[in-house]
């Protein structure tokens, strides 16, 4: 009995998928930031740049875009927490006093007032208390402690592996290509031309669309943050735009800043604060974010919006891209090969042809 000719090949990209388990995160990731500024590599070689310097100049410029909010925020930090410990050694040499309305609390006043009045008032109950806390966790948070540290290394190792392979992918991704486009036309001749098409298309338009709202979201509640008077909203305003490109990221950062204002007493900012974020947050996740990535492959809002949302339960991040990319593909088999696909232009037809990501035809 004759062996069907795609169960070899299938069975073999099972068996690497197996063996490369916990590095195809790494592997997609690089794929997907070579898709997306690989027009940009291509502009820089036409203007002469040698190939090393181009893709080393993208690797640091992506490292820059993503690192450069953790060092302002570090910075921020570290000088919030200098006044924070400031007030700490005052509130521990002083005592910190019972407010008035401990003894207004109903059911607890009185044993309330009592410890308050042991360990807080005193001059040193703070610091005791503190130790006597941190004793108590401490265990937990040394376990804590171990099992983070192993997440920020391994995460680092995934990484540097991304970027290591993005740096190969910008220096050999025309081989690449090339031997990606001879396997698929071989194992998939009818459908291969189509997936070929749409992936740089969905990958770039969902880029486009996450990239393009996360600016918009930071310059939109930045300006909250400053009508509603939170401190360093220009901060928070960039912290805002690049938490908005995770989901869940942009509810997160507003909602903090409404309890810091509700803490700092302004009841009344934090709650226009808050519902001002979730009502554009409801108009920018639910409208505009699907119109501009269905945009460049004609998908229809409902199908981007279920792609997005079906990607990032199913597959976290990385989903983002794999929902829409299988909602094209979807549409695209509905409508017939190449009805979903706008004709690009021959500018756009002319670039992506050189750089070998968007001519689907087998070298």
């Amino acid at each position: 009995m004759r062996t069907p000719p795609f169960v070899l090949p299938t069975l073999f990209a099972l068996a690497l998928a197996f063996l490369l388990q916990h590095f195809l995160g790494s592997l997609a990731w690089a794929a997907l930031l070579a898709t997306i500024t690989w027009p940009l590599h291509q502009r820089l070689l036409r203007r002469g740049w040698p190939r090393a310097a181009s893709a080393a100049l993208l690797v640091g410029l992506l490292v820059i875009s993503f690192l450069g909010p953790s060092v302002l925020l570090f910075n921020a930090l570290s000088s919030e927490l200098a006044g924070v410990q400031r007030l700490f050694a005052q509130l521990n040499g002083s005592g910190v006093p019972v407010p008035d309305w401990v003894a207004r609390l109903p059911l607890v006043a009185e044993p309330a007032l009592k410890w308050w009045t042991e360990h807080l008032a005193t001059p040193g109950g703070l610091n005791g208390l503190l130790r006597s806390t941190l004793g108590d966790f401490m265990p937990h948070l040394t376990g804590a402690a171990r099992t983070w540290g192993s997440t920020i290394l391994a995460n680092a190792l995934y990484l540097f592996l991304t970027l290591l392979t993005l740096f190969v992918l910008y220096l050999h991704g025309a081989a690449a290509v090339h031997y990606t486009d001879r396997a698929g036309a071989r194992l998939l001749p009818q459908h291969y031309p189509l997936l070929r098409r749409l992936f740089p298309l969905s990958v770039r338009g969902t880029a486009l669309g996450l990239c393009s709202i996360a600016i918009l979201e930071g310059i939109v509640l930045g300006i909250a943050y400053a009508l509603a008077g939170a401190p360093a909203p220009a901060l928070l305003a960039v912290i805002t735009g690049y938490l908005a490109l995770i989901p869940g990221g942009a509810p997160l950062s507003f909602t903090a800043v409404s309890l810091l204002l509700l803490g700092q007493g302004h009841s009344g900012a934090a709650l226009g604060l808050f519902s001002w974020g979730a009502v554009e947050l409801f108009m920018v996740d639910k409208f505009i974010r699907p119109k501009l990535i269905g945009r460049r492959v004609n998908l229809p809002f409902l199908a981007v919006l279920f792609g997005l949302l079906g990607g990032v339960s199913t597959l976290g991040v990385i989903g983002l891209f794999v929902g829409p990319f299988l909602m094209a593909l979807l549409f695209a088999w509905l409508r017939g090969d190449d009805a979903v696909l706008p004709a690009p232009p021959a500018e756009h037809t002319a670039l992506h042809t050189s750089s070998g990501l968007e001519d689907y035809r087998t070298p």
